[in-house]
């Protein structure tokens, strides 16, 4: 999964005088020098939102309610909030016009800059014309299929899910990829439009999102048992060649949910899950909505209790390690998920602690824990608006920036920090309109420890009251925590603290803190 761009950038409003946030541009980067030209150009100027803007990708924006938005000349839906979805054809390449008109305001136009793709083609020659071609009397069988299958997939549904992290609806070997192509006699096939992942027959498939069934058929001509999750917004999961199906149409199923199993139905020469992803009419790249399978945390321990873990921004997977250990050392095992900080939005990051947690939920673990640092927490908390913990699992945030950071106050408007801190980074404001701040409240057991020892004394003059360095304690907390706590520790390496060790731990099996013993 790779963002190709992030949200709207707008300067917000600092708590620093002038001269203060101009002496820390070049004080704090110790590197300014060297972006000297970056210095010069403008925030990025692309509309607020997130996606891949490829062939086959994907756009997620947000306008002021009751806009107009208009795409490569078409009418885009947009719901109550003024957010929409855009899709990229297969072979879209080049800029395309995006215009939003608001109420009492000036028409904003941009261009969105859609990077072209290579795609696999495979030529066979030679073949028995009965297998490239379906015989003339299932001609009419065809057609009509295709009709319950478009009808299926036009309906319009009341459903939030085409805004969550996706996970995948099954894990395995990758045997099909979109967009790659057959040549069979010398005429072209269809692109395939999905994402194979070869697994047995009876493997549970599950809900990659939550949404409505609006097809679930037995046994379609080519697709063989065929179901269609209808995600809101006109974004429609399909999968094909089941074996069975566990639900039926007008069912709400929410992410996570078994909703089939895989079989070799149809027309296919083994068993897999062919799962695509369609925005209306446009075929999008299922695998460009996930983070790929390699990347996901393996579980390391003994135990029916697994802790995910998940650092910070700008940090590895290596800066949990240690505290990984100490968490063994408890009683519980641990899985470290590493995840590109500064390369994509809170909202894309966010599929990383999804998927994370599935997969180890899918692995039979009675109950899943999260322990998070800084920007984890809020990748945490973007998730958990619409999902649960497995198990009645806990979290445990490090500093985590619940309100944002005046750090990002100080410096978020400036290019050559954008340019190295990345889309996630800039929704940490403190302004009440940023990202951070417009998160819903989650309902599991939170507990919060956060520091009160500078970890970046030039940072200082940014803060009035106690913080650790990049976050204030006050912005740490969070209304539904179940429990808080203050370290003497910095934010770069709170995680290291033999207290906050213990304190995690203990969080994790009782769901409070210890009383304070100073």
């Amino acid at each position: 999964m790779t963002a190709t761009m992030g949200n709207d950038l707008q300067q917000v409003p600092a708590s620093t005088t002038q001269d203060q946030r101009g002496i820390l541009r070049c004080v704090a980067a110790g590197l300014c020098w060297l972006f000297l030209t970056l210095l010069s150009q403008p925030a990025w100027a692309m509309p607020e939102g997130y996606g891949v803007l490829q062939g086959g990708g994907y756009f997620v924006g947000r306008a002021e309610p009751g806009s107009h938005v208009r795409f490569a000349g078409q009418s885009v839906p947009v719901d109550a909030e003024g957010r929409y979805i855009l899709g990229f054809e297969r072979m879209m390449s080049g800029d395309y016009p995006l215009t939003v008109r608001s109420a009492g305001r000036a028409e904003q136009q941009f261009q969105l800059e859609i990077e072209g793709r290579d795609y696999r083609i495979q030529r066979v020659d030679g073949l028995d014309p009965s297998r490239v071609n379906p015989p003339e009397d299932q001609i009419a069988r065809i057609v009509a299929e295709a009709e319950r299958v478009n009808s299926a997939r036009a309906r319009q549904v009341d459903s939030e899910g085409w805004l969550e992290p996706f996970v995948w609806p099954t894990y395995g070997r990758i045997s099909g990829v979109y967009g790659s192509q057959r040549i069979l006699n010398g005429t072209p096939s269809a692109p395939h439009w999905g994402i194979d992942v070869a697994v047995p027959t009876g493997t549970p498939v599950y809900a990659p999102a939550s949404g409505v069934i609006t097809l679930a058929e037995p046994d379609l001509y080519f697709s063989g048992g065929t179901l269609l999750v209808n995600h809101g917004m006109g974004l429609t999961s399909s999968f094909l060649h089941l074996s069975s199906l566990n639900v039926s149409v007008g069912d709400r199923v929410e992410q996570g949910e078994l909703i089939a199993k895989v079989g070799s139905t149809g027309r296919s020469t083994g068993p897999h899950l062919d799962w695509r992803v369609s925005l209306a009419q446009v075929r999008i790249d299922a695998g460009l909505l996930v983070p790929e399978q390699e990347e996901l945390c393996t579980v390391e321990g003994d135990s029916d209790q697994v802790v995910v873990l998940v650092h910070g921004l700008g940090r590895t997977d290596r800066s949990m390690a240690r505290l990984a250990d100490a968490l063994q050392q408890a009683g519980y095992a641990t899985c470290n998920q590493e995840y590109p900080s500064r390369q994509e939005t809170v909202s894309e990051l966010s599929a990383y602690v999804a998927n994370a947690v599935e997969r180890v939920n899918r692995q039979g673990y009675d109950t899943v824990h999260l322990v998070t640092h800084s920007l984890g927490g809020i990748l945490a908390r973007y998730w958990l608006q619409r999902a649960d913990l497995p198990g009645q699992g806990r979290v445990v945030m490090l500093s985590p920036p619940n309100h944002g950071s005046e750090v990002i106050d100080a410096l978020g408007d400036q290019a050559w920090f954008q340019w190295i801190m990345g889309p996630a980074a800039l929704e940490l404001a403190t302004d009440e309109t940023s990202l951070v701040n417009q998160l819903d409240p989650i309902d599991v057991p939170v507990g919060v420890i956060t520091g009160t020892r500078s970890s970046d004394p030039w940072f200082n003059v940014l803060f009035q009251g106690d913080h650790d360095g990049k976050v204030s304690v006050a912005s740490a907390r969070l209304s539904e925590a179940d429990g808080f706590r203050l370290a003497r520790a910095g934010h770069t390496f709170i995680m290291n603290d033999e207290n906050v060790r213990f304190w995690v731990a203990f969080f994790l099996t009782n769901g409070f803190f210890p009383l304070d013993s100073d």
